[in-house]
């Protein structure tokens, strides 16, 4: 079973700290042992309540570590995980009750608790809550006695989760997991750890949403797997304060928080003066030179001391690796880390694969790719070149919708949906999704990601989505960034798409854009929990003002 091995590691060392909490400015650590007694005082107190394996339950909750005891709990009676996002809003929620049939709730003092109290299906089913004043875990919790079937360790094609896909183009289906998807997932990602000699038991700051099958299996089971430590961020602005204090060696995060730290940093070298700025363009440069000349070699030194030691110091000093998943990450975002010192392994996958599908290997890593599939993963390409995969992780199906599945999986096959190239040597490359591929007018197909991506880094613009389909040309909805003041947005606009234009070929040429009247953000519907634009959404909002940017003769095409 999936917490096998945290049991077995309580049985090692019992008092070990694995999980901790930011209480105030102090770090309160929980033991295993603690932390699994906790988790059987949860299942007496289900077993008490009548609760029965197979019944779902839906968490929301911050990162804390009761998220992680409800989840180790879970799996040791049999519940089947529903996880809802912090930002979910109540009928966002009552949508994962109803679709889940869940049996209880689980959630945490405050807000959110309130949020669910809104709900009126709540009243008919037991509510289950973390204290924000209790020093213990679940303390309030009574429980009672509890044992584990040991049959139930084993079996791995029981469900242990319905995860909810991310919704951009409509309501968001559930994937179902069962512990063998997970488990077949971690252990491919400590079998490359493993061959890259940095398996050793990690320290690991968590702050991406738990509800997330990202964070959920690499950021908590896979810690718990290495014997490591997880410390939990739950409010994203305390993150560059935390890091330097916790330490982490090991992190998983999404682009967002790549592109932020690039844009800060970036702008901060703008503000210096030209030696400054020429120190770190060296910087940057001789980071990404695999064989240097002597003088090289001794500038890198200078280099090494004067910039990136203060750069790796600000991420603590012992972080190895970034991991990055969730979205398409930037070549030129992860080269300028590189260059920095700081390593970002980018790997690729969906909820539905559990959810790595492929991720570079540490010492190999290509910027372009998202490196080869795990061990025990097939991919391959269809006719269209839609990547298939097929392996251990690949979900059982969508929750009681068959339609669906049928859809997605064919003959073994996952079909992803995402357009892909794969190198001779098994590096896969993402094009984009086949979804958002734009034909226009001329029949012509056209990835709007890589010219999203690219415009994207420009200190500038915030947000950006293409547009054209059945159209002669593209154009696009672009948000600036708040942080630039200007008098005149169109002008600004126009500059923008000169500088992206120049050396371009007309296909790919952005001839007008739109400026948006607010970010797209969770709170009006625009971006889902994982900071992805719900892109048919947007455009539905602009269709009248994309149609007059072509006019009348090309908005009939």
């Amino acid at each position: 079973m999936l917490i096998s091995p945290f049991l077995q590691s309580v049985k090692e060392a019992p008092d070990a700290a694995c999980l901790y909490r930011l209480d105030g400015d102090t770090w309160t650590g929980f033991s295993r042992q603690v932390v699994l007694d906790a988790a059987l005082k949860l299942c007496g107190q289900w077993k008490n309540d009548g609760l029965n394996p197979g019944d779902r339950i839906l968490l929301l909750m911050e990162n804390r570590p009761e998220w992680a005891v409800t989840a180790i709990a879970s799996g040791l009676f049999g519940l089947v995980l529903v996880p809802a996002y912090t930002t979910h809003r109540p009928h966002e929620i009552e949508y994962l009750l109803e679709r889940s049939e869940a049996s209880a709730v689980m959630t945490s003092d405050g807000e959110l608790f309130a949020r669910i109290q809104t709900l009126s299906i709540i009243a008919s089913l037991p509510l289950y809550c973390a204290s924000n004043d209790e020093p213990s875990l679940f303390g309030q919790i009574v429980g009672g006695p509890f044992q584990p079937r040991s049959e139930d360790l084993f079996e791995h094609d029981r469900l242990y989760a319905l995860i909810a896909t991310s919704g951009t183009n409509g309501l968001p289906k559930l994937v179902e997991l069962t512990h063998q998807n997970l488990m077949s997932n971690v252990t491919g990602i400590l079998t490359i750890l493993r061959e890259a000699h940095i398996d050793q038991p990690h320290r690991f700051l968590s702050f991406l949403p738990l509800a997330h099958a990202y964070e959920h299996m690499a950021g908590l089971y896979l810690p718990l797997h290495l014997r490591g430590e997880i410390f939990y961020c739950e409010r994203l602005d305390k993150l560059a304060n935390l890091m330097p204090e916790v330490k982490p060696t090991l992190m998983t995060a999404v682009p967002r928080l790549y592109e932020l730290l690039y844009g800060r940093i970036t702008g901060q070298v703008a503000k210096g003066g030209a030696f400054k700025q020429w120190l770190f363009e060296t910087t940057l440069r001789l980071g990404n030179t695999p064989q240097l000349k002597p003088l090289d070699r001794m500038l890198n030194t200078i280099c090494e001391r004067l910039v990136r030691e203060k750069v790796r110091q600000r991420f603590g000093g012992r972080l190895q690796y970034f991991v990055s998943g969730g979205a398409a990450l930037n070549p030129e975002i992860s080269r300028f880390f590189s260059g920095l010192g700081i390593g970002i392994l980018q790997g690729y996958g969906q909820t539905e694969a559990s959810p790595v599908i492929s991720v570079n290997r540490p010492g190999s890593a290509r910027a372009e790719t998202v490196g080869p599939a795990l061990p025990d993963v097939q991919v391959k390409l269809s006719e269209e070149g839609e990547l298939l995969v097929r392996g251990p992780n690949v979900m059982r199906g969508y929750w009681r919708d068959q339609e669906a599945t049928s859809q997605v999986l064919r003959d073994g096959w996952l079909h992803t949906g995402d357009l892909a190239d794969i190198d001779p040597d098994g590096h896969i490359r993402i094009v984009g999704r086949l979804k958002d591929l734009i034909v226009n007018s001329g029949g012509d197909n056209i990835a709007p990601a890589p010219i999203e991506q690219e415009i994207t880094l420009y200190p500038e613009v915030d947000q950006i989505v293409v547009v054209g389909d059945a159209k002669p040309w593209l154009s696009a909805l672009i948000c600036l960034n708040s942080e630039f003041e200007t008098q005149d947005p169109q002008a600004l606009v126009y500059e923008i798409l000169k500088r992206y234009n120049r050396h371009k070929p007309s296909l790919v040429q952005l001839r007008k854009a739109i400026v948006m009247n607010e970010p797209c953000s969770i709170d009006n519907g625009l971006l889902t929990p994982t900071q992805k634009i719900k892109r048919p959404k947007l455009i539905a909002l602009y269709r009248e003002a994309i149609d007059a940017l072509y006019g009348p003769r090309a908005s009939s095409k």
